[in-house]
């Protein structure tokens, strides 16, 4: 079975002080040992890299040898030239560029079976790309079918297959099937989600107990769950709990709002977030939940409704970037499917959450330009650190909790 691919990494071009948001300030930026050696053996940027190139003393390795200290008050790079530009590949060239520098937006560590590098949200210009691309994922038809290559998984328990030992080769078919999941608009995308949650959880057990030869035919069940609808009814039934997602959703942004004080751009957003709610904390929670449910269906949803390949290429980047079904997580957390699973949709209820209020805010006027900032500010707050995933109610991990999140 051949990967899908996402479509964007040759479009991308760095607009460079054209850009809202530099990458080249409030940030942290890791400096390899050999690039380090580099840059103190040129005499012109020992100054600099004496004054604001800090080695790191705890858990120092070779790709994380040194830090750039960003000296305040504007936080900016210290080799940032005056156009805007980095002043070390204008005088230097391309070659003398950390693998970070060199790299950003652009994922390093490309999943296996992708010929594109997929690309961080945390880049205004990447999100713009990737958030308002109707085909960002290309999928092949049946014509017998109108859902995208299901019908692949729908076979595979009954095709002979090799090397079940390892999970690696599965890997890849693991996130197919997510990706075709999450596009499959039969499905409210809350549904599409849970449905992936379910899958998720029976891949963990499969991968803790080893049993890889099982895959093919779990693979072949949940396809033809989402093909037969056979947990549509009981999905239907899923109460909506808006006190109780509002008050997460406020819960995480507090977080954010607390740990990253420098990061003016998401603070924006949280304040217009708060102002469409109407937040007050006397206020009940019921109350400020009217008005997010009002923001929701009169502003929110028109909006996705006029958009619906939006957060479909959230997610879509998502899996693509975190090597779904594995993925970055918080230190003492496991490493499995169901906590990659999680993780993303954490990050997901917390932005869309975080748009309804803003659509509250802005009313008609809300469009691309708060979404770009707001996935972008978040992304740069939480996408290249796991410890989001820290303090959050685990109660919210299970079947019931995820339901909570997901339903509008």
């Amino acid at each position: 079975m051949s990967d899908l691919q996402p479509r964007y990494d040759k479009e991308f071009r760095c607009i460079g002080p054209e850009c809202e948001d530099l990458c080249c300030r409030v940030w942290n930026v890791f400096i390899d040992k050999a690039t380090y050696d580099k840059y103190q053996s040129i005499p012109k940027l020992r100054p600099l890299v004496d004054a604001h190139l800090v080695q790191i003393t705890k858990a120092q390795t070779n790709s994380k040898f040194a830090q750039i200290n960003f000296p305040a008050p504007a936080h900016t790079c210290p080799f940032l030239a005056e156009d805007q530009w980095c002043g070390i590949h204008k005088e230097f060239g391309p070659s003398y560029l950390s693998p970070i520098c060199d790299t950003y937006p652009r994922v390093q560590e490309t999943p296996e079976g992708i010929t594109t590098k997929p690309l961080y949200l945390s880049c205004p210009e990447a999100a713009r790309l990737i958030l308002f691309q109707p085909n960002f994922v290309e999928f092949e038809r049946n014509t017998n079918d109108d859902r995208p290559r299901l019908q692949q998984f729908l076979r595979m328990a009954d095709q002979p297959q090799k090397n079940n030992g390892t999970a690696r080769k599965h890997f890849s078919n693991a996130r197919t099937f997510a990706l075709l999941l999450i596009h499959d608009r039969s499905y409210p995308l809350w549904q599409r989600l849970f449905l992936l949650g379910l899958f998720s959880k029976r891949l963990t057990e499969i991968f803790a107990a080893k049993q890889f030869e099982l895959l093919p035919q779990v693979f072949t069940e949940y396809a033809q769950i989402v093909k037969n609808d056979r947990l549509r009814p009981v999905m239907e039934m899923v109460p909506q709990q808006t006190p109780a997602q509002l008050s997460a959703v406020i819960q995480a942004l507090h977080r954010l709002q607390t740990e990253h004080a420098g990061f003016p751009r998401i603070q924006d957003c949280i304040r217009d977030f708060m102002k469409g709610i109407q937040y007050d904390a006397s206020t009940p929670i019921e109350t400020m939940s009217s008005t997010y449910t009002e923001a929701y269906e009169r502003y929110y949803q028109p909006f996705i409704e006029r958009h619906p390949f939006l957060m479909e290429n959230y997610l879509s980047n998502y899996i693509f970037r975190t090597q779904f079904p594995s993925g970055p997580v918080p230190e003492g957390e496991p490493n499995n499917p169901t906590t990659a699973y999680f993780l993303m949709c954490l990050q997901y209820a917390v932005i869309k959450g975080a748009l309804i209020g803003m659509a509250g805010h802005y009313r008609e006027a809300f469009g691309a330009e708060h979404v770009v900032k707001l996935v972008q500010s978040f992304s740069k707050s939480v996408e290249h650190s796991s410890m989001f995933l820290r303090g959050v109610n685990h109660d919210l991990t299970g079947a019931a909790g995820m339901a909570l999140l997901l339903k509008n």
